[in-house]
């Protein structure tokens, strides 16, 4: 085995099922897979069998992805959400080749307005240029710039955030011109641009030291 996928779930199943039948058609046989549920539940059966299931007993992404890194053993780690795809199919050919310790995909959304290509250009932009990945680029790791780093932290939200943080210490990252895709469905159930200053203000109070615990419970606050 020479990577790990590390998939954090939570109530997401039909997006993770889409993910998953991608999946099929890449070449996995030196490829682990970690699915860890931020639900206490049993295994779906719908997962493959050589698909490693783990339970958190609650949502914190942090702490979901912590110990699907914990769960691993080898060299490369790649961090995927649940709601992403690979338009242009596998990547596995350059993770394998790739010598770059820390690395991102090409963000697109799934809805291509003039929104969010530009929104997308945006998150490319401050990945590469002021080195704050978010989930839904991919983190792709090494176990050693994982380790040194020290990983996810154990939070429920900005937990990509305060992961990039501390990888920019040590490392220079790298941005695959492989294009990513991620739902906009946040943005769309919220509306674009409120959703947009939501998130933006959010990232402002993390900054002034607000707990991630209450800022998760903004975040997720209808209305």
């Amino acid at each position: 085995m020479w990577l790990t996928i590390i998939i954090p779930l939570y109530h997401d199943d039909k997006k993770l099922q889409r993910l998953l039948q991608q999946l099929k058609t890449w070449q996995l046989a030196q490829v682990a897979v970690i699915i860890v549920d931020g639900q206490q539940r049993p295994r779906p059966q719908w997962l493959p069998a050589t698909y490693t299931y783990l339970t958190c007993s609650q949502p914190n992404r942090g702490r979901q992805l912590r110990l699907g890194a914990a769960q691993a053993t080898t060299a490369k780690l790649l961090f995927l959400h649940s709601d992403s795809y690979f338009p242009q199919g596998s990547p596995l050919q350059l993770l394998q080749q790739t010598k770059v310790p820390v690395g991102f995909f090409t963000l697109q959304f799934d809805v291509a307005t003039s929104f969010f290509q530009r929104l997308a250009r945006q998150s490319n932009w401050r990945a590469r240029r002021r080195k704050l990945i978010f989930g839904d680029q991919a983190f792709f790791v090494t176990r050693t710039a994982y380790d040194q780093s020290g990983g996810f932290p154990d939070q429920p939200l900005m937990e990509d955030f305060a992961f990039s943080r501390q990888l920019a210490k040590y490392y220079p990252f790298h941005q695959f011109t492989q294009p990513i895709q991620t739902s906009a469905r946040k943005y769309q159930v919220g509306g674009p641009y409120r959703t947009l200053i939501k998130m933006q203000c959010i990232q402002l109070l993390y900054l002034l030291g607000c707990s991630p615990h209450w800022l998760r419970q903004l975040y997720y606050r209808k209305g």
